[in-house]
């Protein structure tokens, strides 16, 4: 009995920690686009130069965190917290297997499949349904 308890805790226990960390990659994804958005809304205010410079920086730190997101995505799954349909797992495979990645208003990514085109909002949205659906941490 013990055993079993001290074990269905420390599933818990990593379940929690888990949907810690998804929803600081959300955040940290949705706080990106935020920037971006800002970004694109300063053009012709402030010089081309920096607001290229500081989109490409933003850009490269979104890459990092979808694939962050995307990674413990699939360990959630691997832990069996989470079924990602197959749409979803393709994207979330690009995003982490890709070689290049470029952003203007929607995530396009280059492997060795080609190019192709993620489905940011229905990740995004994934994400906040499986949140929404926590209950360890209510």
């Amino acid at each position: 009995m013990i055993v079993v308890m001290r074990m269905r805790n420390k599933r818990e226990m990593k379940e929690k920690t888990y949907m810690e960390a998804l929803e600081h990659g959300l955040v940290t994804v949705e706080m990106i686009l935020n920037r971006l958005n800002q970004i694109d809304a300063k053009k012709g205010v402030f010089d081309e130069y920096l607001l290229k410079k500081d989109k490409n920086n933003a850009i490269l730190d979104l890459e990092l965190s979808l694939a962050s997101l995307c990674i413990l995505l699939r360990k959630m799954s691997e832990n069996l917290f989470i079924i990602i349909p197959n749409e979803l797992r393709r994207d979330m495979n690009s995003i982490i297997h890709s070689n290049r990645f470029e952003f203007d208003h929607e995530v396009i990514v280059y492997s060795q499949k080609g190019r192709e085109k993620v489905d940011l909002k229905a990740l995004l949205e994934f994400g906040h349904r499986i949140l929404s659906n926590d209950k360890v941490r209510s």
